[in-house]
């Protein structure tokens, strides 16, 4: 479910860097609102396929003045692990106590919404694509996507009902492009 919100505070959380250092969320947006995308379990199908995606729209995403930046359920060394593999060119955070999800109060599944019979068909394209990788972390949890301006607002989100659900890139911009000048500065 897509849905802009009003003047919700981004919660003050830290991230952990591919080098294993602290980082403060808010360092992220301070200088240009921040796409914020929470990963599934680490070999999610879909995450690495929807990683892929947000790779191929990194340029767009940039020309809306947005920085990109992605969290997975693992430390440090599966954060850059997974960069590497997939080529993303923008920082992969890692959050291995999921606390980070629950401050943004990343919605979690039932085994229906993770992997139920109207999902096969969306798995079976999205391995096509983009392979798959070991199961690994809390498999019941879902993603989430968090459009946060430099105010520190989360502007837009959006929270799937289901595993294969994931905003489109076109809504995405359109949430970028209501940002205020204010928050663009």
């Amino acid at each position: 479910m897509t849905h802009f919100v009003t003047s919700i505070p981004a919660p003050h959380v830290d991230l952990i860097a591919e080098d294993g250092q602290k980082v403060p969320l808010s360092d992220l947006y301070a200088q240009r609102p921040l796409l914020l995308q929470f990963s599934r379990h680490l070999g999610c199908v879909f995450c690495i396929d929807h990683a892929k995606q947000l790779l191929k729209h990194y340029e767009t995403f940039t020309r809306h003045h947005l920085d990109v930046a992605l969290v997975i359920m693992g430390g440090a060394e599966e954060a850059k692990t997974f960069r590497e593999a997939l080529k993303l060119t923008f920082p992969v955070f890692g959050d291995p106590d999921q606390s980070v999800y629950k401050a943004f109060d990343v919605p979690r599944g039932n085994v229906w919404q993770v992997a139920g019979p109207q999902l096969w068909w969306d798995g079976l394209k999205a391995l096509t694509r983009s392979g798959i990788g070991r199961p690994r972390g809390d498999l019941m949890q879902l993603s989430g996507t968090y459009l946060i301006d430099t105010n520190g607002q989360i502007v837009w989100d959006f929270r799937p009902s289901s595993s294969v659900e994931f905003p489109n890139i076109d809504e995405i911009l359109v949430a970028a492009d209501t940002l205020t000048p204010i928050a663009d500065a």
